[in-house]
C-alpha cells in the first residue's frame, strides 16, 4: 500500500510517498512565504500557496510508476480564505493563524467568553478562525458580489481536489464555532458571531474517505481517493503514539505547538490552555489540551534576518545562559495561558559588555521556556505529564532540547522522522481504507533518534522560570498600560 501524505503548513507544502508500515518512499516541498506587517498582518497568496501543493506532489512522485491507493491531507487548521464556490477561485488572502487583525472583534465579544469557553473548550482570541471570518466579511466589500464562502483552508483545498464542501471535527473544533463535546456547528455561537448567513462544510470523521480526485492540476492524482483528513498538531500526536492520556507531544515549527492527550471526554481548562478533538475515527475519539508559542522557526529567522546568528546551525554554538539575559518569545503575540494577541518581545538584562550570541542564547532559551510554562499549566490542569515527545526541525538543535529537557523536568524523546504530521494523517488514511484497523495497530511502531534526560536540577530549573515568569508578566504588563 502506498499513501501520498500531504502537510499543507505555513512556511511550505511537504508530500510524502508512505508505505503502509510507515517507511517512507519519497518527498516533496516547496517554500511558501508569509508577509507580516503591522497591526497584527500575517496573510500569504492563495496561488502562491497551491501551487506548493501543486510543485510538492510532482516532486514526491518524480520517478515512482507503482499504484496510489489514496491521499491524505492535513492542514495548518486556523487559517482561513475568502474563495468562489463556483470555479473555487480565491477571493481573499489567505489570513493564517497568526493573524491578530480581528482582536477588537473579540473584545466586543467580551460578555460571552464563558459561553464561548464552555462550549468550545477555547478562548475568545483572534488566533482561532470565527473572528477571522467575521473581519474577512466586515472588510471586503468585493465578497458581497460573488457567490463566496469563506472558510478554514482545508475545506478550499479539498473543494478543489475533489469538488466536496467539508472539513474535518478536529480542524472544526478550532473554529469557536463548533460545540465540543456535541461535535457540531451550534448556533448559539454562529449567532455571537454574526455569522448565521454563512454556509459552513459538512463535518467529518477524521478516517472519512472524502471522494475521488479530480484536479487537472495534478492529474497524476485523478481517481485517486481522498481519505484521513486532518489538523497538523493532533496529525503530529498521533504519529509519536500519544493515544493514551497524559501523553504529549511538542512540535517545533514556525511556531511550537504543546500538545497533551486528555482522553475520551472533553475538558475545559480551568489554566487558560485551549482544548479541542484530536481525533475522531470509527472506533476511537480523543481530546487534548494545547498551548501555543507562535513564534518559534520564525523567530530564528529573526535572528538570522538581523545577524545575531548565520543560521539555525549555530544555535549549538551559542554560550551557556551565564549573562543574565532573559528574553520571551512574543515576535507576534502569545498564546496560551496569556492570551496577547498583540504582545511583543521583552528581552531583560542586557548591559554594555552583552554580545549578539548571548542574546540570541535567550530567545532560544525564551523558546523553551513558554514551552515549560505550558507544560506546568497542562499539571495544573490535572494531566499528568512524565515525558515529552517532540518533531519539527528546531528538534535537530542539542541546545534548545537540552534546555527543554532542564526547564522541564522530563524526559525528551525526538521523533525519527522529520515529517510527523504527514505521517500522522497517512495513518489516518490507513484506517480509512480498512475500517477494522485500530489506531494502536494503525501506528508504526518507532524508537527515538535522541533522548534528553534533564541536567539541572529542580530547584535550577525553578529559579530559572521564576526569572523569566518575572520578565514575561512586566512584558504584558507593560503591553495592556
Amino acid at each position: 500500500m502506498s499513501i501520498l501524505a500531504i502537510d499543507q503548513g505555513t512556511s511550505g507544502t511537504k508530500s510524502l510517498l508512505v508505505q503502509a508500515d510507515g517507511v517512507v518512499l519519497s518527498r516533496g516541498y516547496c517554500n511558501l512565504s508569509v508577509a507580516h506587517a503591522p497591526n497584527g498582518i500575517a496573510e500569504c497568496d492563495p496561488l502562491e500557496l497551491w501551487n506548493s501543493i501543486v510543485n510538492s506532489v510532482s516532486e514526491s512522485l518524480v520517478g515512482f510508476a507503482g499504484l496510489i491507493d489514496s491521499v491524505a491531507l492535513a492542514n495548518q487548521g486556523e487559517s482561513v480564505l475568502a474563495w468562489n464556490s463556483d470555479t473555487f477561485e480565491p477571493l481573499s488572502k489567505v489570513i493564517t493563524w497568526q493573524d491578530s487583525r480581528s482582536a477588537q472583534l473579540c473584545l466586543d465579544r467580551g460578555e460571552f467568553n464563558e459561553v464561548i469557553q464552555r462550549k468550545t473548550g477555547l478562548q475568545n482570541d483572534p488566533y482561532f478562525v470565527a473572528p477571522k471570518i467575521r473581519w474577512l466579511r466586515s472588510h471586503l466589500d468585493s465578497l458581497k458580489t460573488a457567490p463566496c464562502v469563506i472558510t478554514t483552508l482545508d475545506t478550499w483545498i479539498i473543494a478543489k481536489l475533489t469538488g466536496k464542501f467539508v472539513t474535518d471535527v478536529a480542524t472544526a473544533s478550532r473554529s469557536l464555532l463548533m460545540d465540543l463535546t456535541e461535535r457540531k456547528w451550534d448556533a448559539q455561537l454562529i449567532n455571537i458571531w454574526n455569522l448565521s448567513n454563512e454556509n459552513l462544510p459538512t463535518i467529518l470523521r477524521n478516517d472519512s474517505i472524502v471522494g475521488e480526485i479530480n484536479c487537472p492540476d495534478i492529474p497524476q492524482l485523478n481517481d485517486v481517493l481522498l481519505a484521513g483528513i486532518m489538523l497538523d498538531q493532533p496529525a503530529a500526536l498521533l504519529a509519536q503514539r500519544c493515544i493514551l492520556e497524559g501523553e504529549a507531544k511538542c512540535t517545533y515549527g514556525t511556531g511550537a505547538f504543546l500538545l497533551a492527550n486528555v482522553g475520551v471526554s472533553s475538558k475545559v481548562s480551568s489554566m487558560g490552555l485551549a482544548s479541542s478533538v484530536a481525533w475522531e475515527t470509527n472506533s476511537n475519539l480523543s481530546y487534548y489540551e494545547d498551548g501555543q508559542v507562535f513564534t518559534a522557526s520564525s523567530a530564528v529567522d529573526w535572528l538570522i534576518a538581523n545577524d545575531f546568528i548565520k543560521s539555525a546551525k549555530d544555535i549549538d554554538s551559542l554560550p551557556t545562559n551565564r549573562s543574565g539575559i532573559f528574553s520571551t518569545s512574543g515576535f507576534a503575540g502569545y498564546g496560551a495561558p496569556r492570551w496577547q494577541p498583540h504582545g511583543t518581545v521583552t528581552i531583560s538584562g542586557i548591559t554594555l559588555t552583552s554580545n549578539k550570541a548571548e542574546i540570541a542564547r535567550a530567545v532560544i532559551n525564551g523558546i523553551a521556556a513558554q514551552i515549560s510554562e505550558l507544560i506546568t499549566a497542562v499539571k495544573a490542569d490535572g494531566v499528568d505529564i512524565k515525558r515529552l515527545r517532540v518533531d519539527g526541525g528546531l528538534t535537530q538543535s542539542k541546545t534548545l532540547m537540552q534546555m527543554q529537557s532542564n526547564l522541564s523536568q522530563l524526559e525528551i524523546e525526538v521523533f525519527p522522522h522529520p515529517d510527523a504530521t504527514a505521517i500522522g494523517v497517512a495513518i489516518l488514511s490507513k484506517m480509512a481504507l480498512n475500517a477494522n484497523l485500530s489506531i494502536a495497530e494503525a501506528i508504526p511502531h518507532w524508537r527515538p533518534s535522541q533522548i534528553y534526560q534533564p541536567e539541572w536540577s529542580a530547584d535550577q530549573a525553578h529559579e530559572y522560570m521564576d526569572t523569566w515568569t518575572r520578565v514575561a508578566n512586566t512584558a504584558i504588563e507593560r503591553h495592556e498600560l
